[in-house]
């Protein structure tokens, strides 16, 4: 009796079910394998991800409907419905998605301790191969914020830029994901470092090209405190600890490409290269739109002194 008790408490890798908790990315396989949690299956991540995505547009309609009853008498930039949905769109999928990926990895940042040092070890195999249930959690919601804002992207003519990012960035999601490859990483890379994305997001809507024309003039004081919010986020998670994890991850993955063990395989060696290529273009990224902040922060600052 205890034995059928056990084995319905356990989340079968090949069982299909949506992954809402923490606890249904902890599965085994049919033979209940003792040796530690597998991922889920790809029809239970890729059911996950279409279920995620309905709630995007749902949250995103939500907000269209808040907007309309309640905001758009507060200023009349909020009047025009163009201004409403682009506003509904970066608070409510946008932003929302950056808050929840960051918060699921805080919840877990126990497992990044092992990266606050400059020394490196051997063991990579650990860090690279070793499935983390946090870890592809955020993946899965990270993969389906870009899978609705891709549809976004189209829909707004946001431009190819912004196409090729999302690709990328879902291409790298789905590869830590199957064939399944330093997934811990992901806390950081996809996770943490979205912090900053999440304050971004709520300041593009004073953008003039993709955000609402004139907002900023209609409330200066909020796109201040975002503007000097999203400086010190940016400081201190692209700046400060992107390089830290980068240095990391690229030791590991130099490591990796060079054996021909087991875990070593094809599908795995290519999913490490294109994690290496994306994670030198963006940490180039960093280092031009640290440049693009300083001067903008000077511009703003000349403003307020004049």
């Amino acid at each position: 009796m205890s034995v059928l008790k056990e084995s319905k408490k356990k989340n079968y890798q090949k069982k299909t079910s949506l992954l809402l908790t923490i606890d249904s990315f902890h599965c085994v396989d049919e033979k209940g394998d003792k040796k530690g949690p597998v991922p889920p299956s790809k029809v239970s991540s890729s059911l996950t991800v279409a279920f995620i995505v309905m709630v995007l547009v749902l949250h995103e309609q939500i907000y269209r409907f808040l907007l309309f009853h309640f905001a758009r008498d507060l200023h009349p930039v909020l009047e025009i419905e163009r201004h409403r949905h682009i506003l509904a769109r970066h608070i409510a999928v946008d932003a929302f998605s950056c808050a929840a990926v960051a918060f699921i990895a805080y919840k877990h940042k126990h497992f990044l301790r092992q990266f606050w040092t400059m020394r490196r070890d051997q063991n990579f195999h650990h860090r690279l191969h070793q499935y983390n249930p946090a870890g592809h959690q955020v993946l899965l919601f990270f993969f389906s914020y870009q899978v609705k804002n891709m549809y976004d992207t189209i829909k707004w003519n946001d431009g190819i830029v912004f196409i090729l990012h999302h690709v990328f960035a879902g291409a790298a999601a789905w590869g830590g994901m199957y064939p399944g490859v330093a997934s811990v990483y992901s806390l950081f890379f996809m996770g943490i470092s979205e912090i900053s994305t999440c304050i971004l997001c709520l300041l593009a809507n004073f953008d003039d090209d993709f955000g609402v024309k004139g907002l900023d003039q209609a409330f200066p004081m909020t796109r201040m405190i975002l503007g000097v919010t999203f400086v010190v986020t940016f400081v201190i998670c692209r700046i400060l600890l992107w390089p830290l994890f980068t240095f990391h991850f690229l030791g590991d993955a130099r490591q990796a490409l060079e054996r021909n063990g087991p875990f070593e395989t094809p599908a795995v060696k290519n999913a490490l290269r294109m994690m290496m290529v994306a994670c030198c273009g963006l940490s180039i990224l960093q280092v031009i739109w640290l440049g693009e902040i300083v001067m903008i922060s000077k511009q703003e600052l000349s403003k307020l002194l004049l």
